[in-house]
């Protein structure tokens, strides 16, 4: 079963990196990044909260982020945009377990999510010479082969998440136009529509389509997390003036999106710019990183009311950690932290992954 599937990981016949004992299992869960190591190759790890070694895989690529299989130790990494690999993991042996790649006129935007019996995988594409978003539809059991499309409904479709439902994806469209031979340049700033949509996974019907205000017109809407009631927490990254205060966190709920105000100098801090976002394990807190404000901001999930910062340098990828109120953090610079939202406090992991390397944006917790 999968619990002790993913109780192996931390035993000695498990992988090529692993501590511990021999069939030891690790305490609470097994996070997994996309880091470049200290030579600057691109990998794929899995670290437990207390800093130790799962597994460690050399990429193609730079990755992203992680789909994890719902009923087996299986994840799936994605390159980051705009990359069409992606890498099937085998968490209990530590392995790559198979790959596969966008079509040539798409490529990923790094995110993904498995339907609830884990036979389908759901990946954000972008198709560039058409200019628009689409999700892209492979099938695990054959091989992860491209069984078929629908748009996003949307430009530039980045994270993607599964509602409690089963059914219902939610999709964050950054509204971003951009092409691979030009990967930073936003080709439509001035007609920017970012947009939140529920999608129905099995025709791609438009369930719901949410907007914010025009005056957050280049508010880019990049990534998700759902809590508890699919309340949906949402990320952003600004593309206008510098010197504009604009919101960067919003929540969804009761199908209203609602962008969070903080303390304008916690705001002024994030530099416009959000990395990801988490829930707590109760729910009932959010973070959110923002690597060029070198911080990540806690908010409350249930008022919506900002209540601390800690200073993570570059901070990248958070993950809820086992205990209520507290979350892991990952830098770009290297390091993961464990954070208490309450307090801001942050204390570094010791081990060799958390230590070396630059850590991607996202770090994916997976219940062992």
């Amino acid at each position: 079963d999968r619990r002790r599937a993913l109780g192996l990981l931390a035993g000695a016949a498990a992988g090529p990196v692993l501590s511990g004992p021999a069939g030891a299992a690790p305490a609470g869960r097994v996070f997994l990044g996309a880091r470049n190591d200290g030579a600057g190759t691109p990998r794929a790890s899995g670290i437990l909260a207390s800093g130790a070694p799962v597994f460690d895989l050399p990429l193609p690529g730079r990755g992203h982020s992680f789909a994890v299989y719902p009923s087996r130790a299986a994840a799936v990494v994605f390159a980051r945009r705009p990359g069409r690999f992606a890498r099937a993991i085998d968490l209990v042996r530590g392995a790559v377990g198979g790959g596969f790649s966008a079509p040539g006129n798409r490529h990923f935007y790094g995110h993904g999510v498995f339907a609830r019996g884990g036979r389908l995988l759901y990946a954000t594409e972008n198709d560039f010479e058409g200019g628009r978003g689409v999700i892209g539809v492979y099938d695990a059991e054959d091989g992860y082969r491209r069984v078929g499309e629908f748009p996003s409904h949307g430009i530039g479709p980045h994270d993607i998440r599964l509602l409690s439902d089963g059914r219902t994806l939610a999709v964050a469209n950054g509204g971003i136009r951009t092409r691979p031979d030009l990967p930073r340049v936003a080709l439509n700033l001035p007609t920017m529509r970012p947009s939140l949509c529920f999608v129905d996974r099995t025709d791609g019907t438009l369930l719901q389509e949410c907007r914010l205000d025009d005056a957050y017109s280049r508010l880019s809407i990049r990534h998700l997390a759902v809590g508890g009631g699919d309340v949906v927490a949402v990320a952003m990254q600004y593309k206008g003036p510098a010197g504009d205060l604009v919101p960067l966190v919003a929540l969804w709920c009761g199908g209203r999106l609602r962008p969070l105000h903080g303390p304008p100098p916690v705001v002024r801090a994030m530099r416009q710019y959000c990395g990801s976002v988490c829930f707590d394990s109760r729910s009932s807190i959010m973070a959110v990183s923002h690597p060029r404000g070198h911080l990540v901001t806690f908010w409350d999930a249930g008022t919506g009311a900002w209540l601390s910062s800690a200073r993570i340098e570059d901070g990248s990828g958070v993950a809820p950690a086992d205990e209520p109120g507290k979350v892991l953090a990952s830098s770009g610079k290297g390091g993961v932290s464990i954070v208490d939202a309450r307090s801001g406090r942050a204390a570094a992991l010791e081990g060799p992954f958390p230590v070396a390397g630059r850590w991607d944006n996202h770090l994916v917790a997976v219940e062992a």
